[in-house]
């Protein structure tokens, strides 16, 4: 990594630094620099290769302290590692993270892989028609063939840049890679709607927030997205064939989403259970249940554990349930507090509604009569 130093662009004294180096030659040039022809600050005004990307990013005072020499000795071995696609790309995330210290200029160049280009979208116009262009396999600005010649690239790309957080170099379109978001989404299953209108179609992840509705409202070409016609609903657990999606609404939907998104995963079990024996009429109820998910909890199926802990919850501790051993029915005691209680067997475990026991199961005789 080489920078090189003058007072201006115009001077005809010009100091070519090569990092790493030493602190202290690197501050008896600058100052040999400077005090030459009378003193002036001196800064960086261009730099070889990959050098010449930081110009402007590396302050005057950071050539001088032995903290700063550091840094850019650090810097030097991963700008010099950087090929021609790693540098275009590196000059496009300086400017998408506003980067204005070396610390930041460091965390950036350390980073890459965190961002991505596109050489081939340089304006808001070519990236309006690669979204649109590229729709059919993401599932988003999906409109009709006979719409397209109507279309607005230009703004469909102004916007989706903002939305996007990106940024238009001379080499490409510059973006974070969406690794948190995509994480987030892959730690549990998909919960995806697919809205149709007349001008188009949109794969909806939910939960979805308040830009994300926003942005389909224009692709479907809506005001308000109550007229959307939900075409698809694609749940991916193990209980979704426990909800009904006969009179599914995106505003029920998306509270259902957001709900089991903050579910942990025994959670998720004590959600599919309850909705194995309340049989929800609804999506609607099926929400409803999600929010009041504090009310039920899985238990011990093993009905001398049961029993057991039936006695804990009573005051019993290890001690007298050890003297009890050998001299209590645990089974029976169990069997007996898990009918009391309303405990009902389901695929997802054993559950129990904690405000007020579901009502004992009929005995086959009785069902029958």
């Amino acid at each position: 990594m080489v920078f090189h130093v003058a007072k201006s662009r115009f001077s005809s004294e010009v100091e070519h630094i090569s990092f790493p180096a030493d602190a202290v030659k690197v501050r008896y040039d600058m100052i040999g620099l400077e005090e030459f022809g009378g003193w002036a600050p001196a800064h960086i005004i261009g730099g070889e290769g990959a050098a010449d990307i930081l110009t402007g990013y590396i302050k005057r005072d950071e050539l001088f302290s032995e903290d700063g020499i550091q840094k850019l000795n650090s810097l030097a071995e991963l700008v010099d590692a950087m090929d021609m696609e790693a540098q275009n790309i590196f000059a496009g995330a300086l400017r998408l993270e506003n980067t204005d210290n070396l610390d930041d200029v460091l965390r950036v160049a350390g980073s890459l892989d965190n961002y991505e280009m596109f050489p081939s979208i340089k304006t808001d116009e070519e990236l309006g028609h690669f979204l649109v262009d590229t729709g059919p396999i993401t599932g988003k600005f999906v409109f009709a063939e006979e719409a397209k010649p109507y279309l607005d690239y230009a703004k469909i790309g102004a916007e989706q840049r903002k939305l996007l957080n990106g940024v238009h170099s001379d080499h490409g379109f510059v973006k974070r890679r969406e690794v948190v978001q995509e994480q987030a989404v892959g730690s549990k299953p998909k919960f995806l709607l697919t809205l149709t209108s007349p001008t188009g179609t949109v794969r909806l992840n939910l939960p979805a927030f308040e830009d994300d509705l926003e942005q389909a409202k224009r692709a479907l070409g809506l005001d308000s997205l109550d007229s959307a016609v939900i075409r698809d609903a694609e749940i991916g657990y193990a209980w979704a064939h426990l909800i009904p999606m006969d009179s599914i609404t995106l505003e029920d939907a998306n509270t259902l989403a957001q709900c089991v998104r903050a579910m942990s995963k025994r959670e998720l079990k004590v959600f599919g259970a309850v909705l194995e024996v309340e049989e929800p009429s609804s999506l609607y109820d099926a929400g409803c249940t999600a929010m009041d998910l504090d009310d039920y909890e899985l238990v011990d199926s093993n009905e001398g554990e049961y029993g057991r802990e039936a006695l804990r919850r009573a005051g019993a501790d290890d001690e007298v349930l050890d003297m009890l051993d050998g001299f209590t029915d645990f089974d029976a005691l169990g069997r007996f507090e898990m009918e009391e209680d309303g405990v009902r067997e389901t695929s997802f475990g054993s559950v129990r509604r904690l405000s007020a026991p579901w009502p004992r199961e009929p005995e086959l005789g009785q069902a029958m009569g």
